[in-house]
C-alpha cells in the first residue's frame, strides 16, 4: 500500500509566515539604520573634501579661504547683506538666505578707481561656487545624501555665481562678511568650525524655546535627544536631527551630536550674545538666530556681543549659515 505524503498543515504555514514577518520587523530598523550611517558617511567625506579644497585655495591665496568679492569699508557701517531681502529673483520663495540672488552677476569689491564701488549684497554660498567655477570641486559633492536636496543642474558653470537656488546645497559656511578676525583662514584656532551641515534657522522661524532641558534652559550636560529640535535637518528632519557633520579648521571632519561643538561650546548656528553677561555659558550656547541680528543688518561671528563692533572673542565664535 503506497503512503501518502504529508504536507505543511495551515497553521505550519501561519506560524512560518508570523516568524519571517516578526524577523523582518526586526531587522528593517537595522538595515535602515545602517543605510543611515552610510549616508552619515559619504556626508562627511563630502566635508571633508570640500575643506581640503579650501585648504588648497587658501595655500594660493594669503591663506585664506574662499571670500567673493564686496565692499569691505560696508562691514560696520551699512553692513554685507546677505539675508533675504525684497529684491531677489532667480530665487525660491523660501530661501532662508540668497543662495541664487542675481547668480548672474559677479561680487565685486571696492577699488581705488571706484571707492564707493564694491558688492553690498553677496552670498556665502558664492565662497563655494567660486571653486565649483575653477573646476576644484563638482556641485555633487556638496550635497548631503541624508537631506532632501538635489545637485545643481547647471551646465554652463563659468557662466554663473552662484548656485540656483536653496536646496542645490547641503552645507553651510562660517559667515565670512564681517572684521579681519573672522574672516575664515589658515590661522584661526584649530578647534574652530569653518563649515558644517546647513542650520535649522529659517527667515520666518519664530526664536526658538531653549527651555527644553532637564534642568530649564538647555546645555551641554543635557542627553542628544534634547538637542534635536536645534540641529541641522539633514540627518533626521527638522525638529528631529540627530546632529552635523561638522568640518574643523584643521581640516578634519566630525559628527557632532549637538551644534554647541565650538570652541568653548559654542552654537554654530546662532549669533553670540552677553544676555547673560559672561562671555562663557549660555550666551554662547542660546544665541541669535543670523535673523535675529542684535543691530541693523545682517550678523557677523561676535557683532555687539560685547558692545559695538567685534568683541575680543569674535575670533572663536562660528557661526554656520547659508
Amino acid at each position: 500500500m503506497r503512503r501518502r505524503s504529508k504536507g505543511f498543515t495551515l497553521i505550519e504555514l501561519l506560524v512560518v509566515i508570523a516568524i519571517i514577518a516578526l524577523l523582518i520587523s526586526i531587522l528593517l530598523p537595522s538595515l535602515s539604520r545602517a543605510r543611515e550611517l552610510s549616508k552619515r558617511l559619504v556626508c562627511a567625506s563630502n566635508i571633508k573634501g570640500i575643506g581640503t579644497s579650501c585648504k588648497i585655495y587658501a595655500n594660493d591665496n594669503t591663506e585664506r579661504w574662499m571670500i567673493p568679492g564686496f565692499k569691505r569699508a560696508a562691514v560696520d557701517n551699512e553692513g554685507i547683506d546677505y539675508l533675504k531681502d525684497n529684491t531677489t529673483f532667480a530665487a525660491i520663495p523660501d530661501d532662508p538666505g540668497e543662495v541664487g540672488r542675481e547668480r548672474e552677476f559677479e561680487s565685486t569689491s571696492e577699488t581705488s578707481a571706484a571707492p564707493n564701488g564694491g558688492s553690498l549684497a553677496v552670498s556665502v554660498t558664492r565662497a563655494y561656487w567660486m571653486m565649483v567655477r575653477s573646476g576644484d570641486i563638482t556641485v555633487k559633492q556638496f550635497i548631503c545624501p541624508s537631506g532632501g536636496d538635489d545637485k545643481d543642474e547647471t551646465e554652463n558653470l563659468d557662466l554663473y555665481y552662484d548656485f540656483e537656488t536653496y536646496l542645490n546645497i547641503s552645507y553651510g559656511y562660517n559667515v565670512p562678511f564681517g572684521p579681519k578676525d573672522t574672516q575664515p583662514r589658515e590661522g584661526v584656532d584649530n578647534r574652530q568650525i569653518l563649515a558644517a551641515d546647513k542650520g535649522p534657522w529659517y527667515v520666518n522661524d519664530p526664536p526658538p524655546d531653549w527651555n527644553v532641558g532637564a534642568r530649564g534652559l538647555v546645555d551641554t550636560e543635557d542627553s542628544p535627544k534634547a538637542w534635536r529640535p536645534f540641529n541641522s535637518p539633514m540627518h533626521g528632519g527638522r525638529n528631529n536631527g540627530e546632529g552635523q557633520n561638522s568640518l574643523y579648521a584643521d581640516g578634519h571632519a566630525s559628527f557632532n551630536r549637538t551644534p554647541a561643538c565650538g570652541i568653548d561650546s559654542d552654537n554654530i548656528y546662532t549669533l553670540m550674545t552677553d544676555d547673560w553677561g559672561s562671555v562663557q555659558g549660555y550666551n554662547r550656547i542660546h544665541g541669535d538666530t543670523p535673523h535675529e541680528s542684535p543691530t541693523q543688518g545682517p550678523p557677523y561671528p561676535g557683532q555687539d556681543a560685547f558692545g559695538p563692533g567685534a568683541g575680543n572673542y569674535a575670533a572663536t565664535d562660528s557661526l554656520i549659515y547659508l
